[in-house]
């Protein structure tokens, strides 16, 4: 297994997943820093959380997703109103534009094996990650079971703790 720098320079140049709630925390980030520390899904995270995202997102150069992990975000950010739901459904738009969405259809991703444990959405990362596909992710039952399976994965409260900055 690969140090996190040696994930992200092995990754560089075939890209990244980045999970449900780290998008949040990027969305929610962007619109309003300020909002992160208030909103129900990013309140775990600092200002700092976000910078360190972003500055990882920029190690990569491709972005991949499955439409169960956008599902969940959209969903995820529904309970903002007014102008901030209004603009992160915007940056949902301008980012979906920029991603490339793999499809598993469900029936084939719920005979995955971590399916009961972790869920429908974990389920089609983990499928994602049988095709090489470097996930980074706050969940630690997810970073384990790809961890288990011999994938690359990087937990962000890993990084988090490493300092940097």
């Amino acid at each position: 297994m690969l140090d996190p720098l040696g994930l992200i320079e092995k990754h560089r140049g075939t890209g990244v997943l980045i999970d449900a709630n780290l998008v949040i925390l990027y969305l929610v980030g962007r619109v309003n820093r300020e909002r992160i520390k208030t909103c129900k899904r990013t309140q775990a995270y600092t200002a700092e959380d976000f910078d360190l995202l972003e500055r990882l997102a920029s190690c990569f150069s491709r972005f991949f997703t499955t439409p169960h992990v956008l599902t969940e975000v959209s969903n995820l950010t529904g309970s903002l109103v007014g102008r901030e739901r209004l603009a992160i459904r915007r940056l949902i738009g301008l980012i979906v534009e920029q991603m490339e969405e793999s499809f598993e259809p469900s029936r084939t991703v719920v005979r995955d094996a971590c399916f009961e444990r972790l869920g429908l959405t974990d389920a089609a990362i983990a499928k994602l990650c049988e095709r090489g596909t470097l996930v980074l992710t706050a969940d630690l039952d997810l970073y384990l079971a790809l961890q288990t399976r011999g994938a690359d994965a990087l937990n962000f409260s890993h990084i988090r703790v490493l300092g940097w900055s």
